[in-house]
């Protein structure tokens, strides 16, 4: 089962209480890292790109890249995502490209807006055989405003999770709970029980944005009040970044672009590897 959906991933993390963690890719050297690290350790794999990846790269490229790892890889479950798809025409061409999985995140917009245009891209992926996720509620950058960012009216509310939900038939659910994107400047302040009531009002998975900068009892508890899937951007990032600088500024200098490639790939999966054995999927491929 190496090439999968969210549904064959997330069905069984939300039974057996564990998280499946999916990590944001910039290229086949980081993709490749983060299938290294699910298959040292046994564990099932989100491998997730952002819209700017995949404009550079271009979706059927970008899902070659994936199913070559797949067939290296046959033990590891391998589901290949869209990361907060903006724009529906972008989901589309990964839906049309046969990526397991897409997010449509029209989370700025109304309800009504955010439901009519999350159900067109259900309707074509579901049919395609293809999972979505989507998002309620604003999940801001670390760098509003911590007052901005938890604002109450910000937050995913039990009554807009229940009616999304049933008005999409969405596969996954990204609720605002207080976590934010990039690296923590303050302590977040996440509302575990607002995600355990919105948990046991639908019952879908639910997904955790904002995780690089969380402590690992903050995993923890967000797994035991029922997160199922974990996203990890900014910490794939600081390991290439921190990787290229030692690389760089190397004493003699080396001109070696493997050697570089090899450092990079390393530092990846084993960060990658330490965030699957606290999210709990070690062992669950």
């Amino acid at each position: 089962m190496p090439y999968v959906t969210l549904k064959d991933v997330l069905a069984k993390a939300k039974k057996e209480r564990y998280a499946v963690g999916a990590f944001d890719i910039f290229d086949q050297l980081s993709m490749k890292a983060v299938v290294e690290a699910a298959a040292e350790t046994k564990s099932p794999v989100i491998i997730q790109a952002l819209p700017p990846v995949v404009e550079y790269f271009g979706a059927r490229t970008i899902a070659g890249w994936a199913r070559l790892l797949s067939d290296d890889y046959p033990r590891v479950p391998m589901v290949l995502h869209l990361d907060h798809g903006s724009k529906i025409e972008m989901v589309f061409q990964c839906i049309e490209a046969n990526w397991g999985s897409v997010m449509m995140d029209a989370s700025d917009k109304p309800l009504e807006k955010n439901i009519s245009v999350t159900k067109k891209v259900v309707e074509k992926a579901h049919a395609a055989g293809i999972t979505v996720e989507g998002e309620i509620g604003c999940i801001f950058s670390v760098d509003e405003k911590k007052e901005v960012r938890e604002k109450e009216d910000n937050l995913a509310s039990v009554p807009s999770c229940r009616q999304y939900f049933q008005e999409t038939g969405i596969d996954a659910l990204a609720p605002a709970i207080g976590t934010a994107h990039g690296l923590y400047k303050d302590v977040p302040r996440i509302d575990y029980r607002r995600l355990e009531e919105i948990g046991r009002t639908v019952s879908i998975p639910m997904v955790i944005h904002g995780g690089t900068g969380l402590t690992d009892q903050d995993f923890r508890d967000l797994v035991k009040s029922g997160a199922a899937k974990i996203n990890i951007w900014t910490q794939i990032c600081i390991e290439f970044c921190d990787a290229m600088r030692g690389f760089v500024g190397a004493t003699p200098p080396s001109y070696d672009p493997i050697t570089f490639t090899k450092i990079a790939a390393e530092r990846i999966k084993n960060k990658t590897m330490g965030f699957i054995r606290v999210f709990g999927s070690e062992g669950k491929a």
